[in-house]
């Protein structure tokens, strides 16, 4: 019969030649672990964003609004200030982490870096308020210059060392982002230092100009460096922060 000469014959991959198998198990576990890093960061992110709140309880006694209104000051600048700093850098890991195809093992250790020293801001903010003002500023931007050189020290890695990026973003663009994400953390702490914005609690509208100026700038710098638009993939949207 016909049928009993068709055997079920064993797949044999011809000689040097990766089983196909194989590809596409690699593919799945580089997938995984790209995506197991990003659901990590985001949740890191958020809880660290969260824990902010729990430092604002006001006085311990007020009689009037005014008393309530002059004891949450403090708190509320802390509080959006760090919550502001860490949507920041959210944002600053959102977009290269786009441009990254895959991760390895080095950019998965600097990633916990990172994270290790985002999850200490709720803490770090908490210290400062019990502390003078220059101490506690003293801390504080140690703490954010650090995440800011960990951040530079993924995308630098991932963009000009493994080369881990989209093809597509060119090596101008790589070393722009790298430069702003050093340079970023310590000019926009030092403005905000030095300004008197203790009691005005002026501290997160002046980072947040600063962001806003700084984001129009870059955007305005990537546009001349390259048209690619995996360097800006919101861009035509009007998205990209």
């Amino acid at each position: 019969m016909a049928g009993a000469e068709e055997t079920e014959r064993p797949c044999r991959d011809e000689p040097g030649k990766r089983p196909r198998d194989h590809e596409e198990f690699e593919g799945r576990l580089n997938r995984h672990w790209f995506d197991r890093l990003i659901m990590l960061s985001d949740g890191v992110f958020a809880i660290a964003a969260t824990l902010l709140s729990l430092d604002v309880r006001g006085p311990a006694s007020w009689h009037n609004l005014s008393d309530l209104w002059g004891g949450l000051v403090p708190e509320l600048n802390a509080y959006a200030l760090s919550f502001l700093v860490i949507a920041v850098f959210w944002l600053a890991h959102r977009r290269f982490m786009a441009m990254v195809q895959k991760v390895d093992a080095p950019l998965t250790v600097l990633t916990l870096v990172m994270l290790g020293l985002v999850g200490l801001v709720p803490g770090v903010t908490h210290v400062s308020l019990g502390t003078t003002y220059a101490t506690g500023m003293a801390l504080y931007g140690a703490l954010i210059v650090l995440i800011g050189f960990s951040m530079a020290a993924i995308w630098g890695y991932a963009s000009l060392v493994a080369d881990l990026v989209a093809p597509e973003v060119p090596k101008s663009a790589r070393w722009f982002q790298l430069f702003l994400m050093v340079f970023t953390p310590p000019f926009f702490l030092f403005l905000t230092a030095e300004a008197p914005i203790r009691q005005a609690g002026w501290a997160p509208v002046i980072l947040a100009a600063l962001f806003l100026i700084g984001w129009r700038m870059r955007l305005w710098v990537l546009k001349r460096l390259t048209k690619s638009t995996v360097v800006r993939p919101y861009a035509r949207r009007g998205e990209d922060v």
